[in-house]
């Protein structure tokens, strides 16, 4: 399942999970984690434009939360160009889904529920690739809004 809004009530049975976000996603990403039942596993990525910005941000055990500082990363290969908002946790969350799914229909196919936080425009590119590949085969859950 696909959440496309700010603030998701997790369903009670959320035990896969990929959230994705940036700096201004931790209080919700906080939020989101804390319901998480302990049997709960998956990917967290944050992207934040400092190491400074990391924090403490508790999840079940078999979670993994990723920081990806911006100021550590390079933009498009060969472009010389820094690392633009949104592209580090796009590269991140496309790269996590290429391991863990070989190709689409295993992706629309798949149990996670995925969520992507941040201002509107952040990661545009990667929020409509998911909604056009989950939405015909799972539910994708839109309130109307990017979420926030």
């Amino acid at each position: 399942m696909f959440l496309d809004f700010a603030d998701p009530p997790l369903p009670y049975d959320a035990i896969r999970v990929l959230f994705a976000g940036d700096a201004s996603s931790v209080p919700t990403l906080r939020a989101m984690l804390a319901a998480l039942p302990i049997c709960a596993r998956g990917q967290v990525f944050v992207e934040v434009d400092t190491v400074a910005e990391i924090e403490e941000l508790p999840s079940p055990g078999r979670v993994t939360v990723t920081w990806l500082a911006r100021d550590r990363r390079s933009g498009a290969p060969g472009s010389g160009l820094s690392c633009a908002s949104g592209e580090a946790v796009e590269r991140a969350v496309r790269a996590w889904l290429a391991e863990m799914y070989v190709d689409a229909d295993a992706l629309a196919e798949a149990e996670h529920l995925i969520w992507l936080g941040g201002p509107e425009g952040f990661a545009w590119d990667l929020r409509r690739d998911l909604h056009d590949t989950v939405a015909p085969h799972r539910g994708v859950v839109d309130r109307g809004a990017t979420a926030v």
